[in-house]
């Protein structure tokens, strides 16, 4: 019984990798992208020799590491749907985009849809709103005033137009576009190099939470 006793000590005790492993498997949750990927990788390698020396916590580091690494792969492979409340701005960019060319492709039909074409302008004027617009500017200059000045305006006119049926609202809208759409044809590579951050496990999880 001594001996058993003695085993299970042996077996059970505290080091440096399990302790370590923990914590650094809890940091891989605020982090996101690549960071959380190599840190829990980190924590999944501490754990691994933790548990060979029989060290307290080790495999709870491992599957804390673990969570990290499958949530990220998970996430890059598109079978975990981000939250739209965590979607990067370059993301919420192309869905205003996209939806006002859906908007357009109503308009260009000859039995147009009023109703349908609104709703797609609602959906990217909602899109639009969503972005950070200077956080963009700063990595596209002049970014900011035709997105918001052209882009922008230019959803808000022509919904009303077409809401209140005002020619006028309807031709500044339709001007506003399109001068958007010429600065963005000419600064699509530039907006197609915009960084986009990756959500971390932990801002994941509150977006579900409180959506």
């Amino acid at each position: 019984m001594v001996v058993d006793q003695m085993k299970e000590k042996s077996n059970n005790n505290w080091g440096p990798f399990g302790i370590i492993s923990v914590l650094i498997g809890i940091v891989s949750w605020f982090l996101g992208g690549m960071f959380s990927l190599g840190i829990g990788m980190v924590a999944v390698a501490l754990g691994f020799f933790g548990n060979k020396k029989h060290q307290k916590l080790s495999q709870t580091g491992m599957i804390f590491g673990a969570f990290s690494l499958l949530f990220v792969n998970l996430m890059n492979l598109g079978i975990v749907p981000i939250p739209s409340s965590l979607e990067s701005d370059k993301s919420h960019l192309v869905h205003s985009i996209k939806a006002s060319i859906r908007a357009y492709e109503v308009l260009g039909k000859k039995d147009k849809d009023i109703d349908k074409m609104i709703k797609h302008l609602r959906s990217a004027l909602k899109e639009a709103r969503m972005v950070h617009i200077d956080s963009i500017d700063n990595q596209v200059p002049g970014f900011a005033t035709h997105y918001r000045d052209e882009f922008i305006i230019g959803m808000e006119s022509l919904i009303e137009g077409y809401e209140k049926s005002g020619l006028p609202k309807k031709l500044k809208g339709g001007f506003l576009l399109d001068r958007w759409a010429k600065w963005n044809k000419g600064n699509r590579a530039n907006l197609g190099k915009i960084k986009e951050s990756s959500p971390s496990l932990i801002s994941f999880i509150g977006g579900i939470i409180t959506r």
